[in-house]
């Protein structure tokens, strides 16, 4: 065997180091004309087509370009060669006319047109072509071309499996990516309905096709859930038996099924449903389908179903991978936010039980209507509860959510009355939804006027009915359209049904104790009279001197009650993503500042993934540059791949960064035997430390609500605490909490006072008592305003509206 030519072996050379086929075509043509004088090279590659043979260029040099069309593979030039012949073929230019090599644009006359095939294990594989201008080419020119022909074919060739398989790792790649968003999306939320809504519409948008369905086990039934796309053979809601459709067979199987033929028996079963249609409602037959199961915990819960797959194409074993793949995140989904529907419902049912027990429990009405619009929040997703009660078929607003008592004059209020007379007329459920694709004139006017005052976009309002005839109505408003599902609203049918009972009985006991007031009244009326005068005078005397002091005399008036020490900043630092704590920097009580390393996470991994993807980002950036270069048609999708590794590596060095716990404030180390969490594991998102900043707190005074009204921002407060008994701590109250508290069946409000505590005097949790300066009123107003509105409202709740 001779030894290859010096030209050869650096031709070798930088083969060697470009891996991509357009380049390699590029440095051989550059090669062929540095090897002949005043020419030009194209190099061509024989591709099998849809249509046969194909010539496509992949690389040239010299004064030529490619025109409008490729090079025929049927052209009487190259005929010859694809026949079999090894040999070389050469034209001259005379011999050739214009039209036969009408595939590139040159400026001169040729002088020669010379084909000489490269081929690898016998078979030839492309074509390299040669213009010469100034003179045919000669036999040393042919022969200086043999060691060049033969690298072409196996350097072309391995440069193209070797992008074949970069794509194959791009498209796998691609795909994890896919899968991941795909989980990420699905896991956003836990209501089980949008999952079951998303589930087609995101499977769909990374395996094309004309429809995507959701089927799940209704019983025995194979039931359609969801659906993404255009299918006319099925629609919402039908319901598969195994001898009715391939799907339900296939899930009874348990195995996944992939059919690619549009003639068989089970998809022209199928299609038969098409045939009731008109031309109009018809969609495309369904050709090719691919179904696989659902999992969960070694149970089938139902399957994911493709039809039709896009571009032309159908499903083939690696889409029916993929789509198991997917299966298994939708699988993932829908066991978890089942999970979450189940326990909703049990904490529905438990809401309810503990509503009940408060609804039997008094026979007050105003405590009993407090009770039915505040105690369900807890589970029922409104805004707004209010109950009306019927007098003589006209409703009254009795009760709102949040308000002890309804207040005179708010404007939120008025249009709530204004709703509840309206109501007066329904006599049946009212539900009514503003969408955004519906507009306010499809609701009675009267409701879309309370929603465009209020803001609320969803009104349930239910009668409450006994065999007496309505009590009243009950109520719910968000500014959710949708925030009351279905098991909600069965609770809400429960409730009102028990709130119409506990109702009617507190109505009908208020009138009996009336007897039972009066009567000692009148017996200590008949003893008065029976006095004598100068006794009676007395007493006459010392009831106006006592009723000149309560009348006249000023008194300061103040508002007692419990004061707790808050603090004003409270952080949790938690792990930013999952990994151990490798060492703990503070300890418990410790003053730290703000951006003070508290501990450190494991990071070796994640430094290692830094390096890897740090690796593939600059060998990414290489074949970029290359591909540039060479003016590759490569060059787009390398540019793709490297935005992609840049993101990547941000990523990564994001993580890196983040293994240090850092404090976001000044304050102190809060959390017990910090210490100890040295060598723990967590888990995204879980605690690793707290940070408690003490320079200022908030001292809450709990305020009751029939006091709640007098107290103002503004207002003097003086606070003394169990811990310092000796000491007073004076502020000014800041804000009085639009939000109660229950406190032993009590409704409490929280006026909040802020104090300076800049040598950390005070700490968390510390109790007293507080007390709340509103001025100066008259004696009798402070001594006997609590008796006289007991008083008040209980005569009230006796006597009447």
């Amino acid at each position: 065997m001779s030894m290859p030519s010096r030209p050869a072996l650096e031709l070798t050379n930088e083969l060697l180091t470009a891996t991509d086929s357009s380049v390699r075509a590029r440095l051989i043509a550059l090669a062929v004309v540095e090897s002949i004088k005043d020419s030009a090279c194209l190099v061509h590659r024989l591709l099998e087509g849809d249509e046969g043979p194909m010539l496509l260029p992949v690389g040239m040099a010299g004064p030529v370009s490619m025109g409008e069309q490729m090079l025929p593979a049927d052209s009487d030039l190259v005929l010859p060669l694809l026949a079999g012949r090894e040999e070389s073929l050469v034209y001259s230019g005379a011999q050739v006319p214009r039209e036969e090599y009408a595939h590139v644009n040159v400026s001169r006359s040729i002088a020669s047109l010379v084909y000489v095939p490269f081929s690898q294990a016998g078979t030839v594989v492309g074509l390299i072509e040669v213009l010469t201008f100034a003179e045919p080419i000669t036999a040393a020119e042919l022969e200086r071309l043999a060691d060049l022909v033969t690298l072409a074919g196996p350097a072309i060739l391995a440069a193209e499996e070797f992008e074949r398989q970069r794509q194959d790792l791009l498209d796998s790649v691609h795909r994890m990516t896919q899968l991941y968003d795909l989980e990420k999306s699905l896991n956003a939320t836990l209501e089980l309905d949008a999952v079951i809504a998303m589930a087609p519409a995101k499977t769909s948008a990374m395996l094309e096709c004309q429809a995507m369905h959701l089927w799940l086990f209704d019983g025995d039934e194979l039931r359609l859930m969801a659906a993404h796309g255009e299918d006319a053979t099925v629609e919402i809601g039908a319901i598969q038996t195994p001898d009715e459709g391939y799907v339900a067979t296939m899930a009874h199987e348990g195995e996944p099924l992939l059919i690619d033929d549009a003639e068989d028996p089970r998809l022209l079963q199928r299609n038969t449903a098409l045939e009731s249609l008109s031309e109009e409602q018809r969609t495309e037959r369904v050709t090719n389908a691919l179904v696989v199961p659902l999992m969960q915990d070694e149970s089938e819960v139902g399957v994911l179903e493709a039809v039709n797959r896009g571009g032309g194409k159908v499903f083939d074993e690696d889409d029916q991978f993929f789509l198991s793949a997917m299966a298994e995140t939708v699988s993932n989904a829908l066991k978890n936010a089942s999970l979450m529907h189940a326990e909703r419902k049990l904490e529905i049912l438990e809401a309810l039980v503990h509503v009940s027990s408060e609804i039997t429990s008094t026979l007050r009405l105003d405590r009993l209507l407090q009770i039915i619009v505040n105690s369900p929040q807890s589970v029922l997703p409104y805004e707004l509860s209010a109950i009306a009660l019927d007098n003589r078929g006209n409703l009254q607003l009795k009760a709102v959510s949040g308000m002890a008592s309804i207040p005179m004059g708010d404007v939120q209020v008025d249009r709530l009355k204004d709703l509840v007379r309206w109501l007066s007329s329904e006599s049946s459920v009212l539900h009514a939804r503003q969408t955004e694709q519906e507009n306010a004139e499809e609701i009675a006017e009267a409701v879309a006027r309370y929603f465009e005052g209020t803001g609320y976009r969803a009104l349930y309002a239910l009668p409450l009915v006994d065999d007496q005839g309505r009590v009243g109505m009950l109520l719910y408003a968000a500014s959710d359209p949708d925030f009351l599902d279905a098991a909600q609203m069965e609770m809400v049918k429960i409730l009102a049904a028990q709130a119409t009972v506990a109702i009617r009985n507190a109505l009908l006991y208020r009138e009996v104790p009336l007897i039972g007031l009066l009567e000692p009244l009148m017996q200590k009326k008949r003893e008065i009279l029976r006095t004598s005068g100068s006794r009676r005078l007395f007493y006459g005397g010392l009831t106006a001197a006592v009723l000149l002091f309560l009348l006249f005399c000023p008194l300061p008036m103040r508002i007692s009650g419990e004061a707790t020490v808050e603090p004003q900043h409270l952080v949790t630092i938690a792990a930013p993503t999952d990994g151990n704590v490798e060492a703990v920097a503070v300890r418990e009580g410790q003053r730290v500042t703000a951006g003070q390393q508290l501990g450190t996470m494991n990071d070796w991994q994640w430094k290692a993934d830094l390096a890897a993807t740090q690796a593939k980002y600059e060998a990414a950036e290489l074949g970029m540059e290359a591909s540039l270069a060479g003016g590759s048609a490569q060059a787009g999708e390398d540019r793709a791949q490297v935005e992609y590794l840049r993101t990547a590596v941000a990523r990564a060095q994001s993580r890196v960064d983040s293994a240090e716990l850092r404090s976001p404030i000044d304050g102190l180390v809060a959390t017990p035997a910090l210490q100890s969490a040295a060598g723990e594991h967590l888990n995204a998102g879980d605690p690793f430390a707290k940070v408690l900043d003490l320079s200022s707190v908030v001292m809450d005074i709990s305020i009751a609500q029939s006091d709640v009204a007098l107290v103002r921002p503004g207002d003097r407060a003086v606070i003394k605490l169990d811990s310092y008994p000796q000491q007073t701590w004076r502020g000014v109250v800041n804000i009085v909490s639009p939000l109660a508290q229950t406190v032993n069946d009590e409704r409490t409000f929280a006026a909040r006072v802020p104090l300076e505590n800049r040598n950390a005097t005070l700490r968390a949790g510390m109790s007293g008592h507080g007390k709340i300066f509103i001025g100066y009123r008259s004696a009798g107003y402070v001594l006997l305003r609590k008796p006289a509105l007991w008083i008040w409202q209980t005569l009230w709740n006796w006597i009447g509206w």
